[in-house]
Formats: structure tokens, C-alpha cells, sequence
């Protein structure tokens, strides 16, 4: 029984054993645990709603670009296809174009492979014809640049003859306006100060009346008062004299001294009067030379107008002349393209003829332009026509062959089929 596995219950009063006992370190231990545990909880929901909570609108904003740049590419590849079927088209045209000129020249070379076949032992007079036409036009295109050269020096120095006076002209026109303000400022300012001369001779002259009559009123009354006095004075003098008064006779002396004062007063208001009339005078004389100022500033004024307008008339006229000039330069232009065009045409006529080049001073034409005139090509349009005066160069002609003439045609169009000049100048 005492070994039995089983525990024994136990009665009555035997003693029970005691239980751990467990502090607070215990349960704080739990409650750190539980809270750390609360805690990674809720840092994992975060971090999984960061990393997987917004992947729709991210999805979203990718398929949006790559929509884009689909868009981009179809649009770039719509572009280039077109650009593809252009030069498409453009080349099957200049293949089509290249394979007309081709039999076109097949063509022309065939027909003057049999002219030149055909035609070779009459073509001696024929030739001699086309030189002699070359040659002259040869000389009327070197006359045409000569005159185009010289046209464009006379327009070059009459436009910088203009261009110099226009600008002389604008400066006369600034000089002029300036001082035509200050000549507008000038007049403004006399205008001013005859507005203030006038409104002062307008108070002086009510203030003239004004005194003058008070003047003329106390005139009156100091006469009346200064006869009443001294008749008075008189018989208050020969009232005293039968009788020995020291004292009244001294006041009496006193009394006609000041009347004597008044009346110099009275003269002396007068004098200030005669003063104010000679500054009345004065104020007068300077409204006069005030007027005389501002009409002789309204006529500078005047004439600053006029010389204005004589300058922007002039203006006008240089502006009209730079106008006219431009019209002739254009049709000097005109004349010009005129020209280049004949040199073109003459440029064609050589290359179907077929023309190499040649030495003009050969020896074909003696004494001619082989010994006597210098070697290469015509230096001027009077050297070509001492040379067509001379009929021993179109008799030569005759005698020379087919293949000479071609080289000397080739030599007469040899410097403007080269370098072919600017027809402008």
C-alpha cells in the first residue's frame, strides 16, 4: 500500500503541502511576451500591405506606359511606312524619268550619229555659219556682262550716296526735334510767365485803383482839413496875442509843427504813388517784352515745323529715289538673267554639237590670232570685234577641218561654260 502509485487522499487534520509561491516576475514575463507578440503582428500586416496592398495601381500605371510607348511605335512605324511608300514612289518615278532620258539619248545620239554621217561633206558651209553666229553672240554676252559690271558699280556708289544722305537726314530730323522741344518747353515756360504777368498786372491794377482812389479821397480831405486848420489856427492866434501866454503859444508852435509833418507825409505818399505808377510803367514794358519773347519763340517754333517737314519731304523724295532704284536694279536683274539664259542656250548649243576643247592660238589663221594677236582667249569685246572686222578669220574657216572647229568653238565657250559668272554683279 505504501508504494503504491496512486496518491492516497488525504483526512482530517494532516498537514497539506504548500504551493510555490509566484511573484510578479512571473506574470510580467507573460505579459512582455504576449505584447512583443501583438507587436510583430502588426509590423508583418504593415510590411505585407506595403510589399502586396498597392500592386493593382502599380500594375496599372506599367500597363499605362507600356500603352504609350505602343502607341509611340505604332504612330513612329505609321510615319516611317508612309515616308517608305513617298520614297517608293519617288524612286520608281526617277527610274521611269532615268529610263526616258536614256532612249531619249540613245535616240538624239543616234540621229546625230547619222547626221554627222550624212551630212559631213556639206556640213563645211553650215559650220562656218555657227561659228560666225557663236562668235557674235560670244561678243554680245561679254558686252552684256560688261554693261550688267558697270550698272551694278553705279548702283553700289548711288546707294551708299543715299544711304549716307538718309542717314545725314536723320540726323538734321533728331537735331530738329530736339529742338523743337525745347522750343515747346521754352514757349510753355514764357506762356507760364505771361499767365503769371498778366494775373499780377490784373491785381496791381485793381489794387492801383483801389489806392488811387483812396488816394485822391484822402487828398480831398487833407486839403479841406489843412485849410480848416489854418483858418482856425489863425484865429486861435490872433484870439492869444493881446494877451502874455508862454505855454499856449508853445502848444500852438507844437500843433503847427505836426500839421507841418502830416503834410510832408502827404507829399511823401504822393512820391510813393508816382513810384508806383513808374513800376506800373516797369510791370507794362516787361508784359510787352514777355508778348515779344513768346511771338518770337512761336516763330522759332514755326520754322522748327517747317524745317521738320522740309526734312521728312526730303525723306520721302530719298525713299522714292531708293524705290526707283531698286526698280532699276531689278530690271538690270532682269537683264542680267537675260543674259546668263543666252549664255545657257549657247551652253546647249555647245554640248550637242559635241565641242572639245582647243587652243585658240594655233596657227591656222597667220598674221591673224595665231602670231599677231596675243595667245588664249579675247580679253575684251573690242579685241572680239577688231577680230570679226578682219575677213581673213571667216575665209580661214574654210580651210579648216571639222574637228578644228569643233576645239575652237569649244575654246570661245570654254569661260563661261567653266565658271559661269553671277548675273546679279
Amino acid at each position: 500500500m505504501e508504494k503504491s502509485g496512486y496518491a492516497m487522499a488525504k483526512f482530517g487534520l494532516e498537514t497539506k503541502e504548500a504551493m510555490p509561491r509566484r511573484d510578479c516576475g512571473f506574470y510580467m514575463k507573460y505579459v512582455f511576451l504576449f505584447t512583443s507578440l501583438i507587436q510583430f503582428l502588426i509590423i508583418l500586416g504593415l510590411v505585407l500591405f506595403m510589399v502586396y496592398g498597392n500592386a493593382h495601381a502599380g500594375t496599372d500605371t506599367h500597363l499605362r506606359l507600356l500603352e504609350e510607348q505602343m502607341q509611340d511605335r505604332y504612330n513612329k512605324i505609321i510615319t516611317l511606312s508612309g515616308r517608305n511608300a513617298n520614297l517608293t514612289r519617288t524612286l520608281n518615278t526617277t527610274l521611269k524619268e532615268k529610263q526616258g532620258l536614256q532612249g531619249a539619248l540613245q535616240k538624239v545620239q543616234r540621229e546625230l550619229d547619222k547626221c554627222n554621217s550624212s551630212q559631213l561633206p556639206n556640213a563645211t558651209p553650215k559650220m562656218q555659219e555657227m561659228m560666225k553666229a557663236i562668235v557674235f553672240q560670244k561678243l554680245m554676252l561679254d558686252d552684256y556682262h560688261l554693261t550688267v559690271n558697270l550698272i551694278n558699280a553705279n548702283c553700289s556708289a548711288e546707294k551708299a550716296q543715299l544711304r549716307s544722305q538718309l542717314d545725314q537726314t536723320a540726323l538734321a530730323r533728331k537735331e530738329l526735334e530736339n529742338n523743337c522741344a525745347k522750343g515747346s518747353a521754352e514757349l510753355a515756360k514764357a506762356k507760364q510767365e505771361h499767365e503769371g504777368c498778366q494775373q499780377e498786372l490784373l491785381r496791381t491794377q485793381t489794387q492801383h485803383t483801389a489806392t488811387k482812389s483812396q488816394l485822391e479821397l484822402q487828398k480831398r480831405e487833407c486839403n479841406l482839413l489843412r485849410s480848416e486848420f489854418s483858418i482856425s489856427l489863425q484865429r486861435i492866434r490872433d484870439t492869444i496875442n493881446p494877451y502874455s501866454c508862454s505855454s499856449t503859444h508853445e502848444d500852438l508852435r507844437r500843433l503847427m509843427q505836426r500839421a507841418e509833418e502830416f503834410f510832408l507825409q502827404q507829399k511823401n505818399h504822393e512820391a510813393v504813388y508816382q513810384e508806383k505808377g513808374a513800376c506800373e510803367l516797369n510791370l507794362l514794358q516787361c508784359h510787352f517784352n514777355g508778348t515779344r519773347v513768346r511771338q518770337e519763340l512761336e516763330k522759332r517754333l514755326q520754322e522748327a515745323d517747317k524745317q521738320l517737314k522740309g526734312g521728312q519731304e526730303e525723306k520721302k523724295k530719298l525713299l522714292a529715289e531708293k524705290e526707283q532704284l531698286g526698280k532699276e536694279l531689278g530690271e538690270k536683274s532682269k537683264a542680267a538673267l537675260q543674259t546668263n539664259y543666252l549664255k545657257q542656250q549657247l551652253s546647249i548649243c555647245e554640248g550637242s554639237k559635241r565641242i572639245d576643247t582647243f587652243d585658240f592660238t594655233g596657227l591656222w589663221v597667220p598674221g591673224t590670232l595665231g602670231g599677231s594677236v596675243r595667245p588664249g582667249p579675247f580679253a575684251s569685246p573690242s579685241s572680239y570685234t577688231d577680230s570679226l572686222r578682219n575677213p581673213s578669220i571667216f575665209s580661214s574657216i574654210s580651210k579648216m577641218s571639222m574637228e578644228e572647229m569643233e576645239r575652237l568653238l569649244q575654246k570661245l565657250m570654254e569661260p563661261h561654260v567653266a565658271t559661269p559668272r553671277n548675273p546679279s554683279g
